[in-house]
């Protein structure tokens, strides 16, 4: 019964922290010009990322399983990079769709239809913090960052023009750890291993994730959308009912 509750204790510990997890929206550039033709096909991009955009879990526990790993810093990094941008990709088409636009991921090379609407982007850093400081401490100790720079361009009659352009910035917060929460003795004793359990199983309803800045790349994406739902609905593309509000920085 006691384990029940601690583990009922962790769970909504966790859900508050994932509510409290903040990305944003800045404005960059938006083409002061009429209202555009609506595309016919919007073509999502995986967003540009290097292994030097990426740091991974710092925590010592995660040095102690990369002791025993046999890949090198660089390809986890690289793996983690591509993880994130699947992610975000992914989510940005979900949810143009959700809009009622074309929405389809491509490759880089693949033909431009006239009409069109491309997303492109990059990954301007994403850092997987030190997850244990993040649990046991909080307060923004350890905290997990991605952002991103997100361009929209059209395409037609053979020339590209920079429609819209913004950045994002997502971390994982900073509410108080385990040790606040739960106090110092309790973290100690297991309170924070249960959570990390309960964590990785999963909790119905909420999505699950291989990583917190995967996470943070799926908030990213919604903030995105939702950003790029204003610009859609003042081109008259998608009905007001569709707009949603973007957390501005």
């Amino acid at each position: 019964m006691v384990q029940t509750s601690q583990t009922c204790v962790m769970v909504l510990a966790l859900c508050v922290l994932s509510a409290c997890a903040k990305t944003t929206v800045t404005p960059q550039y938006e083409r002061p010009e009429v209202a555009l033709q609506r595309p016919q096909r919007i073509l999502v991009y995986d967003f540009a990322v290097t292994a030097k955009q990426v740091q991974e879990n710092q925590g010592f526990f995660q040095a102690l399983a990369n002791s025993a790993d046999t890949s090198t810093q660089s390809e986890r990094e690289r793996e983690i990079g591509r993880q994130v941008a699947d992610r975000l990709a992914e989510d940005l088409v979900a949810g143009i769709r959700d809009l009622g636009l074309p929405a389809e991921r491509v490759r880089r090379n693949s033909p431009v239809p006239e009409n069109a609407l491309l997303i492109n982007g990059a990954f301007i850093n994403i850092d997987e913090g030190n997850r244990l400081r993040r649990l046991v401490i909080g307060f923004g100790a350890g905290q997990s960052v991605v952002d991103t720079r997100v361009k929209a361009l059209s395409y037609s009659q053979g020339s590209y023009r920079n429609v819209l352009e913004f950045s994002t910035h997502a971390d994982s917060g900073t509410m108080p750890g385990a040790a606040v929460t739960m106090g110092a003795g309790a973290a100690a004793q297991g309170g924070v291993t249960a959570g990390m359990a309960v964590a990785n199983a999963g909790v119905s309803g909420v999505r699950t994730y291989r990583s917190t800045v995967e996470a943070a790349a799926g908030r990213t994406a919604d903030q995105a959308v939702a950003y790029l739902s204003e610009f859609f609905f003042k081109q008259g593309w998608i009905r007001v009912d569709k707009v949603r509000d973007a957390t501005m920085e």
